[in-house]
């Protein structure tokens, strides 16, 4: 599902997880019907409230196009509402080859809020996008 250079990223990632960071909050959601699927994983961000960010969320290649993504993407939305959570960001590259990804978020109801310019790297802008969980007032507190 992740490319080698990404391979080991999402590797650490999911050490980590499962070495404690449930405890802190995070939240990894796999689709496994008939099989790893998809995976989706976020976190709250420190010093918010009920601010959440998606750090990654993937489905296996072969099953892309068939809503699978859209379906865990709510799952996590739903989950975090019941958490209290209001806001998910998200971010993304600017560069065209993530224009489907770019295209997936705005589908899903999220909305562009900031363009970082060479934040991956020189040439390559990151996109944050954010999507409120909750009308507004609706929020804890």
């Amino acid at each position: 599902m992740f490319s080698p250079q990404d391979a080991g990223v999402v590797d650490r990632m999911m050490t980590d997880y499962f070495g404690g960071a449930r405890d802190e909050g995070h939240l990894c959601l796999i689709d496994e019907e008939e099989g790893t699927r998809g995976v989706a994983y976020v976190l709250p961000v420190t010093a918010t409230e009920g601010t959440w960010e998606l750090l990654m969320i993937a489905v296996r290649p072969g099953l892309q196009g068939q809503g699978r993504g859209g379906a865990l993407l709510r799952r996590v939305e739903d989950d975090l509402r019941s958490q209290g959570g209001r806001l998910l960001l998200v971010q993304t590259s600017g560069t065209p080859d993530f224009a489907r990804t770019r295209a997936f978020y705005a589908k899903s109801g999220y909305e562009q809020e900031a363009r970082v310019r060479d934040y991956y790297a020189p040439g390559v802008d990151m996109i944050l996008f954010r999507k409120a969980l909750t009308a507004p007032g609706d929020g804890p507190g």
